[in-house]
This record gives C-alpha cells, sequence and structure tokens, in this order.
C-alpha cells in the first residue's frame, strides 16, 4: 500500500505539512457544501418560477395575481407578486390625500424592485465563501511550498548533502501543497463564476417580470378609473 507515491507523500509529511493540509481540507468541505447547497437552490427556485409563469400568463388583470400566488409556493418571481399585492392592500380603501394612480403605480413597483433585491441578496448570500476559498487556496499552497523548500535547503546544510535522498522530500511535500491549493481554488472559483452568472440571469428575470407587475397594476388601475 504503501508503494503508492502520493499516499506515501502525505504519511511523511511534517507537522506544517498536515496543519496547511487541514485548512486546504476544510476549505474544501465548506466550498464543496456550499457549491451544492446554492446549486439545489437555484435549481428550485427555477422550477418554481417556471411553475409560477406558467399560471401567470393566464393573469389578464393585477386582481387575478391572487389565483397565481394562491395556486404556488416558493420563492423567486412569487415573492415579487406576493410584495405587490401586500403593497396594494396597504392603500386605504378611501383615499383622502388624491393619490393618483402614477403615485399608486410607483409604490407597487418600488415593493417589487425591493422584493427583487431581497431576492439578489439571498441568491448571493455564502458566494462570497468561494471568493475566499478561490483566493487562499493557492496561497496556502505556496506557503507549504515555500517551507517544503525552505525544509529541503535546511537538510542540505544540515547533512552536507545535497543528494535527491536529502532534497526529495521537502520539495515533494511542496509541490503536494501546491497541488492541493490549486485543487481547492479552481472549484471555488469556477463555481463562484457558474453560480453567480445564473443568480445576475435571476435577477435580470425578476426586474423584468417586477416591471410587468407594476404595468399590470396601472392598466387594471385605469381601466376601473381608480380605487
Amino acid at each position: 500500500m504503501f508503494d503508492i507515491p502520493i499516499l506515501h507523500m502525505i504519511l511523511h509529511m511534517g507537522w506544517e505539512g498536515y496543519a496547511i493540509s487541514t485548512l486546504l481540507v476544510l476549505l474544501s468541505i465548506v466550498s464543496l457544501a456550499i457549491l451544492l447547497q446554492k446549486w439545489t437552490a437555484l435549481n428550485s427556485r427555477r422550477q418554481a418560477d417556471d411553475a409560477f409563469l406558467l399560471i401567470f400568463a393566464k393573469t389578464r388583470s393585477f386582481h387575478e395575481l391572487p389565483v397565481a400566488v394562491s395556486r404556488t409556493r416558493g420563492a423567486g418571481i412569487r415573492s415579487i407578486a406576493e410584495a405587490a399585492l401586500m403593497e396594494e392592500e396597504n392603500f386605504p380603501p378611501d383615499d383622502p390625500a388624491g393619490r393618483s394612480e402614477t403615485l399608486r403605480g410607483d409604490l407597487v413597483q418600488e415593493a417589487c424592485e425591493r422584493a427583487v433585491e431581497e431576492e439578489r441578496i439571498d441568491m448571493e448570500r455564502r458566494l462570497s465563501w468561494l471568493v475566499v476559498a478561490a483566493g487562499t487556496g493557492p496561497f496556502l499552497g505556496l506557503l507549504g511550498t515555500v517551507w517544503g523548500i525552505m525544509d529541503a535547503f535546511f537538510q542540505i546544510g544540515q547533512q552536507a548533502s545535497a543528494g535527491l535522498n536529502v532534497v526529495a522530500p521537502g520539495i515533494a511535500q511542496a509541490l503536494l501543497t501546491t497541488l492541493a491549493g490549486l485543487l481547492v481554488a479552481i472549484p471555488a472559483a469556477a463555481g463562484h463564476q457558474f453560480l453567480s452568472g445564473a443568480a445576475r440571469r435571476h435577477e435580470g428575470e425578476y426586474f423584468v417580470f417586477a416591471s410587468k407587475i407594476a404595468s399590470l397594476y396601472r392598466r387594471d388601475f385605469l381601466s376601473t378609473g381608480g380605487r
């Protein structure tokens, strides 16, 4: 079993190699957990959005919006529609201030845009950890590299020999930690780009939907001649 080179190097690393490797393993576990959780959440969000839009396609007025909300579940687009309905419910039945349909429409649109921002914050939550892993992994690997090379030169000085049996262990440890750092950083960086891009696409779709809801409300207000 010990003839496997990489396993032999791991078993014969110094304490500093184990310390750096432990940090890299922890970073890798955190990164993978976040990647899986966010990917699952975005996939569920997409399914919920598609289900809501399928029902919303049949909506012809703002007052039909509660039907679509009540028949679906989940965050995303449904949350934006729900925010618009809640804002509309807060309007007083009698309007002594004489609010115009423009002001009411602006309030509904602002409520939708706030909901979009809340959804964006939720989608981007914990993604910064992937940036930390992508940025820290190579530096931890570099630290192991420098330490391993320093140890190799120290052994040369101690044993007054530059033979492979003296230099190789330190160099091998240096290269191993470098490899480990890259194996942590590359998936984290790629995952962050993928998830950030997906979050931006969702955000763009949500802003378009928020505009549709505001337009739907304004058309409904005009068609009824105010409330």
